[in-house]
């Protein structure tokens, strides 16, 4: 099955990189070594006809933003002290089409409205990219969906050890803020469960589905009570596939917000088990607790369908596919900082 298969001609097309100055140096003369990641080198080009030098990657999925109308989202990463980084963000909506969104890096003034964020960052330098909703100008519409993100290097080593965090805040109506780590192609999964509490009215829980696999997906979600008893179990509603491109290739799948309680009603009292079951679908879930002015990202692992003798094997997936832009963006742009 070639799901997000890495499409060298789409990447020469789409991962231009340009030199603004001195750019951080995040791939190799010759091709690295990335077999401990999983998947082959790829060429970074020059933008007119060569081919600057070969880089690692990993890639992953963000399942879930909200930003605009009093909601705010903020990505973070920074390249470890082992070497350079190339970080790539890439924004789609709820149904997995490209979505343009007003952003802004934490500390320069200018608001670009893009789909698609390149940057290359020295050893231990962070940024920031803030979300601020779709549209051009304040105020800002409310958009949500995901966001692909892929991490180039020259050293797989260095790859393996960034870590890029999506922060939610609806500050200042709300006073929490909370922080959300990304799910990496090889975790993903078919079965996911966390535990939480809900009583409707302090304490909620709600989850956010990523659909990664070929064809549109319903999730079960099944409760477990604090003996263990199955006590309830619903159906989320249908969730679009990865979007089909071109030879074979995929691109973003869909992503459902919804409150637990809206699939499974009523919930047991106490703390239970959540167990997201996909079937065959390959997914990545998120489960959030809200406690009054408080909320958390509760700790999601792969799990086991009551009919399965042990857990689905995650599979991982290369980075999908995105159609050439018209007018490329391009660039991997060294921060002016």
């Amino acid at each position: 099955m070639r799901i997000k298969s890495l499409d060298l001609v789409g990447c020469l097309l789409l991962a231009v990189a340009a030199v603004y100055g001195e750019t951080p140096l995040f791939y190799a003369a010759i091709p690295p070594d990335c077999s401990s990641l999983g998947s082959p080198p790829v060429a970074i080009p020059d933008g007119s006809g060569g081919t600057l030098g070969y880089s690692c990657y990993v890639s992953g999925t963000f399942n879930w933003y909200d930003a605009g109308s009093g909601w705010g989202t903020s990505i973070r990463v920074a390249a470890p002290a082992s070497g350079a980084i190339g970080v790539e963000y890439s924004f789609y909506d709820q149904i997995g089409n490209p979505q343009s969104l007003a952003t802004e890096v934490l500390g320069s003034p200018a608001i670009s409205s893009i789909n698609d964020y390149r940057a290359a960052l020295y050893a231990n330098q962070p940024v920031q990219i803030d979300l601020l909703g779709a549209g051009s100008a304040a105020p800002f519409n409310e958009a949500k969906g995901s966001v692909y993100a892929v991490i180039y290097c020259a050293v797989a080593a260095t790859c393996a050890k960034a870590t890029p965090q999506l922060l939610y805040s609806a500050q200042p109506s709300s006073s929490w803020s909370l922080s959300v780590p990304i799910v990496w192609d090889p975790s993903l999964s078919s079965q996911w469960s966390a535990e939480g509490i809900d009583d409707s009215t302090a304490q909620i829980v709600s989850l956010a589905v990523y659909n990664a696999d070929t064809t549109a997906a319903t999730y079960t979600v099944r409760i477990y009570d604090s003996k263990g008893s199955l006590v309830g179990t619903g159906d989320t509603p249908s969730v679009p596939p990865l979007r089909p491109l071109l030879d074979g290739y995929y691109g973003q799948g869909g992503t459902l917000g919804v409150l637990l309680s809206q699939i499974v009603s009523p919930l047991p009292s106490g703390v239970f088990k959540i167990l997201i079951d996909g079937g065959t679908h390959l997914s990545a879930v998120q489960v959030l607790q809200f406690n009054g002015s408080s909320a958390v990202a509760l700790q999601v692992a792969p799990d086991t369908a009551p009919t399965s003798a042990s857990a689905a094997a995650p599979i991982h997936f290369s980075r999908r596919t995105v159609l050439p832009m018209a007018a490329p963006y391009g660039v991997f742009r060294s921060l002016p900082w």
